[in-house]
C-alpha cells in the first residue's frame, strides 16, 4: 500500500549511520554533535530559549517536544529545553529521521503525517537502541527489561518499553538480506560496548557463536 510506512528504508538508513558515523561509537551518544556530522552546516539545533532570535514563535509548536522547519535555506531542529535530557535525544534524533529519510515538512495531521511519524520513531529506535546489539544481549542470557535497555542505552522509560514492545512483536530471522548486511559491522564496532554492558560468559554456546563471527571478521580482510 502507497502509505505503507518504509520500515526497510529507515531501518537500513539507520543500520548506515550505525555502521559509518564517528559520532556513534558508544550508547548513549551526542545527538547534537550527530546533526553536526550528519548536516555539515545545513541542519542544526537550537533549543526552544533560542527560537525567537530566529523570529520563531514557539507556541505555534503547541505540545512537540522538537520540531524541524526550514529557515533561509537551512533546517534547524528546534527542541524544548526544558525536559529531561533522554527525552531532548529521542526528539533530536527523530528530527534528525526526518530530515534523512528526506521526509516533506510542514504535513497536515493525516495517513502521509502518520507514515512519516512512525518512520522516523523506527529510524531512532534502531539508531539508538539497536536491535542487532539487543539480540546479541538476549543470546548472552540477559534478560531484556525496560531498565536494563533505559540503563545501557541512556533512553526514556517510554522509549524503552516501546522499544521492548516492538521488537517482541519481531524476529531477526523475518528481516530481508537488504537488512541483515550491516548486523556484522554493526557488532563489530560497538563489540566494547557489548562486552562491557554483557560480558561474554564463559559457555560452550558462546565460544562457538563468537568463533563463529571471528570467522566473519577475518573474511573482510
Amino acid at each position: 500500500m502507497e502509505n505503507r510506512p518504509a520500515f526497510e528504508k529507515a531501518y537500513r538508513r539507520a543500520n548506515e549511520l550505525l555502521a559509518s558515523s564517528k559520532t556513534i561509537n558508544d550508547f548513549p551518544f551526542d545527538a547534537k554533535d550527530l546533526v553536526k556530522e550528519i548536516g555539515q552546516g545545513a541542519i542544526v539545533c537550537r533549543s526552544f530559549s533560542k527560537a525567537e532570535k530566529y523570529g520563531v514563535d514557539i507556541t505555534d509548536f503547541g505540545s512537540e517536544s522538537a520540531i524541524i522547519m526550514m529557515f533561509h535555506g537551512k533546517h534547524i531542529i528546534f527542541y524544548d529545553d526544558t525536559e529531561s535530557p533522554r527525552r531532548i535525544y529521542f526528539s533530536i534524533i527523530h528530527e534528525l529521521g526526518h530530515y534523512v529519510l528526506g521526509h516533506k515538512l510542514n504535513l497536515p495531521k493525516g495517513s502521509e503525517y502518520d507514515r512519516q511519524e512512525i518512520e522516523a520513531n523506527f529510524f531512532t529506535a534502531q539508531t539508538i537502541m539497536p536491535e542487532q546489539i539487543i539480540r546479541l544481549f538476549q543470546k548472552r542470557g540477559t534478560s531484556i527489561n525496560r531498565s536494563f535497555i533505559k540503563n545501557s542505552f541512556g533512553t526514556s522509560d517510554e522509549a524503552a518499553q516501546k522499544r521492548i514492545e516492538t521488537l517482541a512483536k519481531t524476529s531477526s530471522e523475518w528481516r530481508s538480506r537488504a537488512e541483515k548486511e550491516f548486523d556484522d559491522v554493526i557488532l563489530l564496532k560497538y563489540s566494547s560496548f557489548v562486552d562491557r554492558i554483557c560480558p561474554l560468559k564463559s559457555s560452550y554456546y558462546d565460544y562457538e557463536y563468537e568463533e563463529e563471527m571471528q570467522n566473519k571478521r577475518n573474511s573482510w580482510f
